[in-house]
């Protein structure tokens, strides 16, 4: 296994904070932004290191293409659709396509935010803990 250097722990920082961003399957992270949130030191080093940042947002397995603006200093990543998913959305997803329902990830994560969120939902939650624990002490 690989171990992980500065520069990989950076770019997945990148990746996710653009993952967390996007409403669809891209996003484009703006090197400047990114860099509102971190120190004098850190941002020196991701200035320096920028190259081996590019190529490890590169190659994160989350990433299906990335675009680097060198001018704007900017990433433009396109994501995987389904690693933007959590397993309740892609149930969600893949139940809507079976039903001929085309879904934005924006409209799956409104719906899974629904479900979650409901009494349903905590019910569900409850009764398996409940059937799940029959014969140990509660």
């Amino acid at each position: 296994m690989e171990k992980l250097s500065i520069s990989k722990l950076i770019a997945n920082d990148i990746v996710n904070y653009g993952m967390d961003k996007t409403t669809s399957f891209n996003y484009i992270v703006s090197l400047n932004d990114f860099l509102d949130d971190y120190d004098e030191d850190t941002c020196s080093y991701i200035k320096s290191h920028i190259n081996e940042i590019i190529d490890a947002v590169h190659q994160n397995e989350n990433v299906a293409q990335l675009d680097y603006d060198e001018k704007r200093q900017e990433f433009d990543m396109v994501f995987f659709f389904d690693n933007l998913m959590s397993p309740l959305e892609k149930r969600i997803m893949d139940t809507a396509k079976n039903m001929d329902i085309d879904y934005e990830l924006d409209d799956v994560r409104e719906v899974s935010y629904q479900i979650e969120n409901s009494d349903e939902y905590d019910n569900l939650i409850t009764d398996s803990i409940k059937n799940h624990s029959l014969g140990r002490e509660m």
